[in-house]
């Protein structure tokens, strides 16, 4: 073998040893593509947490039996989340997409 070729295959054995290589082809056209408000994105997240802290303080404050609270924390988060998304629902907008390409995806291993 030739001197350029054994250089090259070495630095791809440093390459594959160092570095975790992904090859995930992606190609898109730009465009148009719809894409959930942020704004009412952060009103919602803003909603949940303040009514988490609310229950959290409302649970601990009454019941004792980490059990019970798990339970009650679990149950009483699910319907402020959708109570919240009653309040502030989902709402999409339109966003351009600019053309995409990628190869490869390369991770540093350690």
């Amino acid at each position: 073998m030739k001197r350029p070729a054994v250089i090259l295959l070495a630095l791809l054995a440093v390459l594959l040893l160092l570095f975790d290589v992904d090859i995930r082809p992606e190609f898109a056209w730009p465009g148009d593509a719809s894409a959930p408000d942020p704004e009412q994105e952060q009103r919602y997240l803003a909603c949940v947490a303040e009514r988490d802290r609310a229950i959290h303080a409302e649970t601990f404050e009454r019941i004792d039996n980490p059990d019970v609270q798990r339970e009650v924390l679990a149950t009483r988060k699910d319907r402020a989340k959708r109570e919240c998304r009653d309040r502030f629902p989902t709402r999409t907008i339109t966003v351009s997409e600019p053309f995409r390409f990628n190869l490869l995806d390369v991770r540093f291993r350690y």
